[in-house]
């Protein structure tokens, strides 16, 4: 019986069971570990993993490592790209969206314009190499623009990979933000937030995010008494909040009714008011400008008025400008002019419509009117030029070419016959011959 065998009877199992189970279980967790440490030992000398970051609309190029004559399966998430046939280069296409602009070269495959929806795995069949694709994404919420004390999130999106760190860079010097995260939240933005900011992903990848911080903007007017003044209040640009409403208020003057902002799906941003006896206002529709003009001051109108505008999400801003009336020089006659306002032509044609200012509109069409005369020209100089050639080929093709016939006329025998049946004139007699050409004789007497 050999000594070195081992029998293992129910007994032996019944009283060693626990001792059994805890020897298998840290074997087969030390097996599991060294299995993924392998795996992944092996994945990074083999150059199978690699993880792109790209921007929105960048390309990406990544290789199959396989002979250029062999046949090439390239997936995306599992679903066919194209299948290229190495010996005669045939490619099928496949399902995935990204076969409609993905390009191969050789074993490299390209995919350019990168979107959000294009992060995912790419795989290659042939030699089994895995690509991780993650296009990164950086914005503003609501949007670049924003009014003051407003809040805001920047956003630097790793689409497919939301729990990897980035870093923020804040303006104006660079300066590293506290936090890493993805999206960062701002509350009550002021011009100190303003600027570029930067995400940094992996170190490598830099995307920059413009932010604007805009306010209510105004001046202080001096006015004559008599004269129309106009009471400055606008923004210094679009922004990315909504204005939903508005007013003018002047705390000295209760009994002056001023206009409401109103923005409705039909009209849009317009004021609203009845009453202009005292204040008027223009009755298109606003984008950036909420001036008002007030008639006629007087010393009473004299103090500080107040602007303020309504945006989505409940934030509002307010700004403040002085109003001083002073006597009106004398000799000089009361005048109706709005100081520093446009003549009224002016006004009309800054006036917006569908987005643009109305004096863009009035350019466009006249420059479409000069286009469409310009082109009816050109047609009708051209029918001109086409009718005077085929007239000039008319008058070639009626004018006959000349014939062997008439260039030799050979009808020189039958004038000869016509010549010699005619009689021919006797001769004249010597001395009817002509005296002078007659020569001198023997018998020639003088």
């Amino acid at each position: 019986m050999n000594k070195n065998k081992i029998v293992i009877t129910p007994g032996f199992l019944k009283r060693n069971s626990f001792s059994l189970t805890i020897f298998f279980r840290k074997r087969n967790k030390m097996a599991i570990c060294k299995i993924l440490f392998f795996l992944l030992a092996l994945c990074v000398w083999c150059g199978k993993c690699e993880v792109f970051y790209k921007r929105v609309g960048d390309e990406v190029s990544m290789k199959c490592g396989v002979d250029s004559n062999s046949d090439i399966d390239w997936k995306f998430n599992g679903e066919s790209i194209f299948s290229i046939t190495g010996k005669s280069g045939t490619r099928r296409k496949g399902s995935s969206h990204i076969a409609f602009k993905a390009s191969a070269s050789g074993d490299t495959l390209k995919v350019p314009r990168l979107e959000t929806r294009d992060s995912g795995n790419y795989f290659c069949k042939q030699s089994g190499k895995h690509y991780t694709v993650r296009v990164v994404s950086a914005f503003v919420k609501p949007g670049p623009v924003l009014l003051q004390s407003s809040n805001a999130e920047l956003h630097c999106d790793i689409t497919g990979d939301p729990n990897t760190e980035v870093q923020w860079l804040r303006p104006p010097n660079g300066e590293e933000y506290k936090e890493k995260k993805q999206v960062i939240q701002l509350k009550s933005v002021t011009s100190k937030e303003a600027g570029q900011w930067t995400c940094l992903v992996k170190k490598d990848l830099k995307l920059i995010v413009a932010l604007t911080v805009v306010g209510l903007q105004t001046t202080a007017v001096n006015a004559s008494k008599g004269d129309d003044t106009e009471l400055p209040c606008s923004l210094p640009q679009s922004v990315s909040q909504r204005v939903v409403g508005g007013r003018w208020k002047a705390d000295h003057l209760p009994k002056v009714s001023f206009p409401n902002l109103t923005n409705t799906a039909g009209e849009g941003l317009h004021w609203h008011g009845n009453d202009l006896s005292k204040v008027n206002f223009t009755t298109g529709q606003l984008s950036t400008n909420f001036d008002v003009t007030l008639k006629k001051v007087q010393s009473s109108d004299d103090g500080t008025f107040v602007c303020t505008v309504e945006f989505d999400g409940g934030v509002s801003l307010s700004v403040e400008t002085t109003l001083r009336v002073v006597d009106k020089p004398s000799g000089v006659k009361g005048s109706n002019n709005r100081k520093g306002k446009p003549p009224a032509v002016m006004e009309s044609l800054t006036k917006e419509v569908y987005g643009l200012k109305l004096w863009i509109w009035i350019a466009v069409g006249a420059s479409s009117v000069a286009l469409i005369v310009l082109i009816v020209v050109i047609g009708v100089v051209q029918r001109r030029n086409k009718r005077m050639k085929k007239r000039v080929r008319t008058l070639r093709s009626m004018r006959q070419p000349l014939t062997d016939k008439d260039y030799c006329q050979c009808d020189r025998a039958e004038k000869e016959v016509e010549f010699g049946e005619q009689a021919r004139p006797l001769p004249v007699p010597r001395q009817h011959r002509n005296p002078r050409t007659r020569t001198a004789g023997p018998n020639h007497t003088n």
